[in-house]
């Protein structure tokens, strides 16, 4: 009997994979040259005798004593794969240097536009997928197998991959735009000490600047990554401002496309920076004097918060040197132009001090790593949605997903305010701001919008944050697009607290009555017919008046 259970087993084992594998991730159409760098990976952990990967024209197949321990990168040309990935694959197909061969029958290399990948165990299909019937294909696009299915996520070349965590912060120091922000980020720069990582869109602030050069000359290690193609260019003013952070020890760095070969983002959207491995600010702001202006000066309505905590500073650091890491990072090359002259707008009172709370819950929100965790809080929306946005663009296919989720919470009941900028690049077109204000007056009962024009506290909204059931904020860099979420890199904190939402849903009130605020006929014409009309019935009522004592 036991002879005979010991022969069973054996012959389960010739008849049974010894090892099992899954197509985790392919990119048929890279940057290289020829594509060259096409890669496909195979996860798992075993022999790979038998294992095979065909396209439907060739057959690929690994050399006799093949193993692997965990992942196997496959790509046309190795060298072509390190040119842009910085490592070496473990097999490429042509011969192009000392790494191994695959073995090949037929002629595999992988179509750019349609095509099919087939993983085989001793010739019989384990795994198949094909474009674009399953998987839309574009330049540098990765697909990613994860949860038994594909990732929906628009994964790019060398982009990261972090995954959500919460944490529990020390403390957090919450501030608004243009009330509390200098302040708070001077504070925040005055007392780093060790380091200093900041990730900027734009920078055009004099003042920060100063602050930032004395830091790195009392040898704080700075270093700043910046978007190197902005929408319009970089600017004299910020050349001047990167001139002389250069020229003053900070270490500047730029992220940007190189001839054929595009940036890992659209764009670097991100407004952050962590000192000391300890505080985290975050914000909807640049760096500019509108963004950051001067206490009691007129500026940007914007959101932002100083995080406290070990933990999210690691987060962030790990995000920071991810992105400093990437193929399309530049050191800054210092011009001539000068640092721009102070600036600052008309004087203010500032009507919101900062807000210090402590053991905050704080969810870091990164673009497009995560940026379905703010997608996830939308949806639990269950009793208020009070939004702010400097607009909101439907996607090249077809509605905005977020507005789409926004309208749900106002079907389901919800309490849906929605605030968008009036400045007249929102405005101009015929289907912006004013437009989609005027639409969502329209829908229903449960919801209601305004448009803030520039007003004698407030330049404009630029801010991109979100208060929802008065339990959860948004505060964020992300625009409400298709290529902020998709395409580009962002950064944000979802924070849950009570406290945290009653004082941004002060700021959002205060703001919704504010006397800037005016309907969107009134920003077609130019000039708020509100009063034209209140004028005229008072004249109305003035002539009843007369006519009657007469």
């Amino acid at each position: 009997m036991k002879r005979l259970l010991v022969t069973f087993l054996l012959l389960s084992l010739c008849v049974s994979p010894v090892s099992a594998f899954v197509l985790a991730e392919f990119c048929p159409d890279g940057y290289a040259s020829g594509d060259g760098d096409e890669y496909f990976i195979l996860e798992g952990t075993g022999s790979l005798a038998g294992w095979t990967v065909s396209d439907g024209e060739g057959t690929l197949s690994f050399p006799a004593g093949s193993f692997s321990s965990g992942e196997i990168i496959v790509a046309r040309s190795a060298e072509a794969y390190y040119s842009i990935h910085g490592t070496f694959p473990d097999y490429e197909i042509l011969e192009s240097g000392s790494t191994p061969n695959v073995l090949q029958s037929g002629r595999f290399q992988m179509a750019n536009t349609g095509d099919e990948l087939s993983l085989l165990f001793n010739g019989q299909i384990v795994q198949t997928v094909s474009w674009p019937d399953e998987l839309a294909a574009s330049n540098g696009r990765v697909h990613v197998y994860s949860d038994g299915g594909w990732d929906e996520r628009i994964y790019k070349i060398g982009q990261s991959r972090f995954s959500a965590e919460t944490f529990t912060a020390d403390s957090v120091t919450f501030f608004v735009s243009p009330d509390a922000s200098y302040d708070v980020v001077m504070d925040v720069i005055r007392e780093s000490t060790d380091t200093l990582l900041i990730s900027m869109y734009e920078f055009t602030h004099p003042e920060l600047a100063r602050e930032i050069a004395a830091a790195a000359n009392r040898g704080v290690s700075v270093t700043l990554l910046l978007e190197g193609g902005p929408v319009g260019g970089v600017s004299d003013e910020e050349k001047g401002v990167l001139n002389y952070l250069t020229e003053n020890g900070v270490s500047v760095l730029t992220i940007e496309s190189e001839g054929n070969l595009p940036a890992r983002y659209r764009y670097l959207h991100a407004k952050y920076m962590v000192a000391d491995d300890y505080v985290t600010t975050v914000l909807s702001e640049n760096f500019k004097p509108s963004g950051i202006p001067l206490t009691g000066t007129k500026g940007n309505r914007g959101w932002g918060a100083a995080v406290y905590d070990t933990e999210v500073a690691e987060y962030f650091t790990d995000v920071f040197t991810a992105d400093v890491l990437g193929y399309d990072i530049y050191p800054y090359a210092a011009g001539t132009e000068p640092l721009p002259d102070s600036w600052s707008d008309e004087e203010i009172t500032p009507y919101f001090s900062s807000l210090t709370l402590y053991n905050v819950t704080i969810t870091p929100v990164v673009s497009p790593d995560t940026i379905s965790l703010v997608l996830d809080l939308i949806r639990s929306a269950d009793t208020s949605v009070d939004l702010q946005q400097a607009y909101i663009s439907p996607y090249p296919d077809g509605d905005n997903i977020w507005l789409a989720a926004v309208l749900d919470a106002a079907d389901r009941g919800a309490d849906v305010r929605v605030m968008l900028d009036g400045m007249y690049y929102n405005t101009e077109d015929e289907a912006d701001n004013n437009e989609l204000v005027a639409t969502l007056n329209r829908y229903g009962p449960t919801i209601s919008a305004h448009l803030m024009l520039p007003g004698d506290y407030l330049t404009k909204l630029h801010n991109k944050g979100m208060v929802i059931d008065g339990e959860y904020v948004l505060i964020s860099s992300i625009n409400w697009n298709y290529n902020s979420p998709n395409n580009n890199r962002e950064a944000g904190l979802i924070i849950q607290s009570p406290e945290a939402a009653q004082y941004y849903t002060a700021v959002f009130a205060y703001d919704w009555d504010g006397d800037f605020d005016k309907d969107p006929v009134s920003t077609e014409i130019g000039f708020d017919v509100r009063f034209i009309l209140a004028g005229g019935i008072v004249i109305l009522l003035v002539g009843i008046l007369i006519y009657r004592r007469r």
